[in-house]
């Protein structure tokens, strides 16, 4: 019993042999935060592609942050201060009107043909429209949203940002 007893000791003052460390301060929690309702304008994020990757860019935008917003400012280009930090493109320039259908999946229309399209485009569509989708408070069914063209609709995408 003496020997339990000893043996409990030891296992209990070794533990796990890891050294108490003291708590390091890392600054406030994350937060998520709505811009409108502080009476200010919204920020829409936006993916272009930088360096060969899809990548998000966060742009300030004076109405409602919506799905079809957020994808006309996307077709629109990166603006002048993104092009000279490297940000392009795989899009088209906007050459009509994107409509959303909410789902599920929500559904995304572009007005050009989507074959010729890369990879990398259409992310660019799929995560700027996950992206406004979570700003309005929504989600993607399944994870997914469609992407229809005038030529083609795709099988349902996830955003690989």
């Amino acid at each position: 019993m003496k020997k339990l007893v000893v043996l409990a000791a030891l296992l209990l003052v070794s533990a796990c042999g890891i050294k108490p460390t003291p708590v390091l301060a890392a600054g406030p929690a994350p937060t998520l935060r709505d811009p409108a309702s502080e009476g200010r304008g919204t920020e829409l994020i936006l993916y272009f592609v930088l360096d060969d990757r899809v990548t998000p860019v966060a742009r300030p935008s004076a109405g409602a942050a919506g799905v079809e917003s957020a994808l006309t400012m996307l077709m629109d280009g990166p603006s002048a201060d993104e092009r000279a930090g490297g940000y392009t493109t795989a899009l088209p320039r906007r050459s009509g009107a994107i409509t959303s259908t909410p789902g599920p999946p929500t559904t995304i229309t572009v007005p050009f043909p989507l074959r010729p399209i890369t990879g990398a485009g259409i992310n660019q569509l799929v995560c700027t429209a996950f992206a406004a989708l979570a700003a309005q408070g929504g989600y993607a069914a399944n994870g997914t949203v469609a992407v229809a063209g005038p030529d083609i609709l795709l099988p349902y995408q996830t955003c690989q940002g």
